[in-house]
């Protein structure tokens, strides 16, 4: 088996569109694609980008009261045994 970090200087050392036919060629060997795993990798990359505000955290949260909950649920009831549902 070929050295791995031998193996890392000459991958590094490929140029964009060599790199690109070696993708696709690999891809075409193992049967696989590299664009599957985009996604998690975009979704998953090193947080915030660089010079982005951070985004302040939310740390009031507003309740709804029992009276308005069982308001609510009374209309509903009301509404799912109206003659509409026959």
């Amino acid at each position: 088996m070929a050295d791995l970090a031998q193996l890392e200087e000459q991958i590094v050392g490929l140029s964009l569109l060599d790199a690109a036919q070696l993708v696709k060629k690999l891809e075409e060997r193992l049967g696989v694609s590299a664009a599957a795993a985009a996604p998690i990798m975009v979704a998953g990359g090193g947080g915030a980008a660089a010079g982005a505000a951070p985004v302040e955290e939310k740390t009031e949260f507003g309740l709804c009261s029992r009276k308005w909950a069982q308001t609510r649920l009374t209309s509903l009831r009301r509404y799912a045994k109206s003659p509409a549902w026959d």
